[in-house]
């Protein structure tokens, strides 16, 4: 079973034994109420833009430079409040009043509010599903591993915008995000994506338990298993493929060989012919 949905993840090669159950835990029904620091501040706001680099990059280790430009162009946008997940205290006196930190969020839970305009992220995999299955736009600023993959995906649905981190400004993040919350065509082919993966036929939690289910009752499945598996040595290396392409070429560039010493030699012998006919 692979995190993954058919909907939207980049195509790839894949086998019948591989069931895809990627957006699992993430349905409307599993969402819990938000805690009352939260709420208070979805409250208050007409909208709101949520702001994490997830637990392995906290972005309370990123350079000062970038903290300051992410500050910088919140203020610029009083109408919104800001939730950041970030861990350290060294920001309390530099914050504006649209601006809030927290060591933890409930982020999937978050993401699921309607308040919820925008989703400021490295583009880890399950921030995009959750992202997808919450129906919010994103602003994706991968880092490193598969992050730069889940962005070119997230784009490619086009619910998202991908920064790179070395053009990370206050300018440039300012303008991601006017262009995020005011172009509508974000919001509704994430919106849109969020509907399909809701309304699949089958749903992943279905395909966990069905299958689960399945191989307990007939164990093992030989039916399902790729004849590729059994090839033997020649086989899998397609060594008696190479052989026959290997011999068909020897002999064309023998056949080449002939034919261009052929026409050499009878070559030397019209020009001597010549040659011999011009002396005498």
């Amino acid at each position: 079973m692979v995190n993954s949905n058919d909907l939207y993840d980049i195509p790839r090669p894949t086998l019948a034994k591989v069931v895809n159950i990627g957006g699992v835990g993430m349905q409307l029904k599993d969402v819990k109420p938000l805690a009352p620091e939260f709420q208070r501040i979805v409250d208050k706001a007409a909208g709101i833009v949520v702001f994490s680099f997830g637990s392995v990059t906290p972005s309370e280790k990123m350079p000062s430079s970038w903290k300051l430009a992410f500050i910088d162009a919140f203020k610029r946008f009083p109408k919104y409040h800001f939730i950041w997940r970030y861990v350290g205290t060294d920001l309390q006196d530099k914050l504006p009043p649209n601006v809030h930190v927290f060591k933890w969020l409930p982020q999937s839970d978050l993401l699921q509010n309607p308040k919820i305009k925008a989703f400021i992220t490295h583009g880890g995999y399950n921030s995009v599903q959750e992202s997808i299955s919450a129906g919010v736009p994103l602003i994706a600023i991968p880092l490193f591993g598969d992050q730069p993959k889940n962005a070119i995906l997230a784009e490619r649905h086009r619910f998202a915008v991908s920064l790179r981190k070395s053009d990370i400004s206050a300018d440039v993040i300012a303008k991601t995000l006017d262009r995020i919350l005011t172009d509508h065509s974000f919001s509704r082919n994430a919106k849109r994506l969020s509907q399909m993966v809701r309304k699949q036929p089958v749903s992943a939690a279905h395909l966990i338990v069905s299958w689960a289910q399945f191989v307990a009752e007939f164990k093992t499945l030989d039916n399902l298993v790729p004849a590729g598996t059994k090839l033997n040595f020649v086989q899998y290396h397609s060594l008696d493929v190479i052989a026959f392409l290997l011999s068909v070429s020897i002999m064309i560039l023998f056949v080449l060989w002939k034919l261009l010493k052929f026409i050499i030699v009878e070559l030397c012998c019209l020009f001597y012919r010549n040659k011999k006919e011009k002396k005498e």
